[in-house]
């Protein structure tokens, strides 16, 4: 496919401005870029970083400044000439003309388009789940609507025993809350992490009071006026002051189907993150990189993913060649946060895995190696940095490291990197 030909006249519009969307305006000025960078967010105010939203930011007063949770300080768009338009939402593309039309009517010329949509909270479907009580956190508005009404709150339900949905669950119970979590899978966090993992986290919750419910369905909801009362598919009926929806997200793809873009579960591009239209581009987790690190099977939603992208799709439009942007297509890594723990993971747990528990240097430590066919695939380490480095290295030199030597408590991890 041909690229992009920018020059210092040349308009790149970027939708959506979160971290791929700030990302790639802040790469493509760093590579040299001299033309016009527009960044168009449906949000008003300034971008926030979104990790926090589900941890610190919950736990802040609301007098607290947004400014300490942004992406980037304010003067930073003017300094480096990016336009920020907030509160903007686009309602169609144009290939041909190369425009965009504006919810208002605004009309905007690109010669190249990029897409960090995102994508949107699923919606739980059950009956009369209509209650402003039901709540979901994914972008800044959400987060600061479940913040007040958290504050307000004895009893929290979280619907979904996801990374989001564990984190908002331990921001509850640092505030004293009351916390049940239901998940309809077997175990929580089923998508994603190791079984031992998964354990882990279980444990992990319930040592600080949260009520775990799994293998349980949600059937309805009726709000009192009072508070929210949850019935599970085995008859069981619970109450809480405030439910939280955390079952995974749909990529925002709308905009890119109406204009005629390959869609899957995401928007399908390249390994440089062009779509199917040589001069539009999607990165972040709207994007399905087709031969990208999971060769089109899974999007990855992550800030790493959001980043890396983001870089790779800016060099592509300004024909960097390769060996001057990063590798392409790293392996993957995440992080989250649950009370005072940290958890570090490289990689994508297989369907079907052998997980070995290795204990840390320090008490407290744990990681979790992950192999499918005697080959490394995750790493999972909790509070232990040593073990996720070295993990993380060793998945990006091809993972061949034999399940034994992992295993015994007696090989030095540290020497495996010299090996």
């Amino acid at each position: 496919m041909t690229l992009p030909q920018l020059t210092a006249s040349s308009s790149v519009i970027i939708i959506g401005a979160s971290h791929a969307g700030v990302a790639c305006a802040e790469r493509l000025r760093k590579l040299g870029f001299e033309g016009q960078i527009t960044l168009i967010d449906r949000l008003s105010g300034l971008p926030l970083e979104r990790p926090p939203l589900s941890k610190k930011f919950l736990l802040a007063e609301a007098s607290v400044s947004d400014e300490s949770f942004a992406l980037r300080a304010a003067p930073w768009y003017d300094d480096n000439q990016i336009i920020l338009k907030q509160g903007y939402e686009v309602k169609a593309i144009d290939p041909q003309a190369k425009a965009i039309t504006l919810a208002d009517g605004e009309e905007m010329r690109w010669d190249v388009l990029v897409l960090a949509t995102g994508a949107t909270p699923r919606a739980l479907s059950v009956s009369n789940g209509n209650s402003d009580r039901l709540m979901v956190l994914r972008h800044p508005d959400d987060a600061r609507a479940l913040r007040h009404r958290l504050h307000q709150s004895k009893d929290v339900m979280i619907i979904g025993g996801g990374y989001i949905g564990l984190e908002v669950a331990a921001s509850a119970r640092k505030l004293g809350k009351s916390v049940t979590v239901v998940e309809a899978a077997n175990r929580l966090l089923a998508r994603v992490a190791s079984e031992p993992a998964s354990t882990f986290f279980h444990q992990l919750h319930e040592s600080h009071g949260v009520a775990i419910h799994t293998g349980a369905q949600v059937d309805s909801m009726t709000d009192d006026g009072q508070v929210m009362n949850i019935s599970l598919g085995n008859g069981q009926v619970m109450t809480a002051d405030v439910v939280v929806a955390g079952i995974g997200v749909i990529p925002e793809t709308q905009l890119a189907d109406a204009a005629g873009l390959t869609i899957g579960n995401g928007i399908i591009t390249n390994n440089t993150y062009q779509s199917s239209h040589p001069d539009i581009y999607a990165i972040g987790d709207v994007a399905l990189p087709a031969n990208g690190y999971t060769h089109g099977q899974i999007r990855l939603e992550s800030v790493h993913h959001a980043q890396m992208s983001a870089e790779i799709a800016a060099a592509s439009m300004l024909a960097e060649t390769p060996s001057d942007r990063k590798a392409e297509h790293e392996v993957p890594w995440f992080w989250s946060e649950q009370y005072d723990l940290r958890l570090q993971s490289a990689g994508l747990v297989p369907a079907q895995h052998h997980t070995i528990r290795r204990e840390g240097r320090r008490e407290g430590q744990v990681s979790f190696w992950s192999f499918s066919d005697h080959n490394l695939k995750a790493i999972e380490a909790l509070g232990d940095a040593q073990a996720y480095m070295v993990g993380r290295s060793l998945l990006a030199a091809g993972g061949n490291i034999s399940p034994d030597i992992i295993a015994d408590p007696d090989t030095d991890l540290k020497a495996l990197l010299k090996a």
